[in-house]
């Protein structure tokens, strides 16, 4: 019985997945056009209205996302059962950190509307927390997967596992010194 619901609710919430991409395009061009205006020094007026409309639709977002840590959670429930110890815990904390990233949405949004008393700044905060967690764990996965494969390629063609590590390290310390900006952005997300 319990499932059905979940599975009705998560059914009825991937209707509105249309309606928040069409939102988002929307969001994010006003947004571009409203910078656009106020670096070309257009009236602030025009500016306003666009600030607005931003505003609303990202507001109009956060309902189209309610209740979305439902799915996640449900979506957890599922991945908790990968055999691949690396694959389940990336994938299922993904999940439970996109879930607590809708649930500090909907504070926000609960907050936003007066049915609570919080710290937007600090919702907001938190939310982008659980997003950032759950963007580096669905990077690990893919970085997991990729090299997954890899070694499968290297495999079948019947090459040296250890020399393809070797490779494969060799060509990392070689990225990292002729990049180490990009190692030094990629260890920042790491810093508290």
């Amino acid at each position: 019985m319990e499932n059905d619901v979940f599975s009705h609710f998560t059914k009825f919430s991937n209707q509105t997945s249309g309606q928040d991409k069409l939102c988002r395009i929307l969001q994010y061009s006003s947004q571009l056009v409203w910078w656009y205006l106020e670096r070309h020094g257009y009236s602030s007026d025009n500016i306003a209205k666009l600030q607005y409309l931003q505003q609303s639709l990202s507001t109009a977002r956060k309902y189209f996302a309610l209740g979305k840590s439902i799915e996640h959670i449900q979506g957890a429930v599922v991945t908790i059962h990968i055999n691949d110890p690396i694959l389940r815990y990336s994938i299922t904390l993904s999940k439970i950190s996109q879930a607590f990233q809708m649930f500090f949405d909907n504070l926000f949004l609960f907050s936003k509307l007066g049915l609570l008393k919080l710290d937007h700044q600090n919702c907001s905060s938190i939310s982008g927390k659980f997003w950032l967690y759950a963007d580096l764990l669905n990077l690990i996965r893919v970085l997991y997967e990729i090299r997954r494969e890899m070694c499968e390629q290297a495999r079948i063609q019947d090459q040296n596992l250890r020399t393809f590590n070797h490779t494969l390290s060799r060509t990392l310390r070689c990225t990292i010194a002729k990049r180490p900006e990009l190692f030094a952005e990629f260890l920042k997300y790491f810093h508290g």
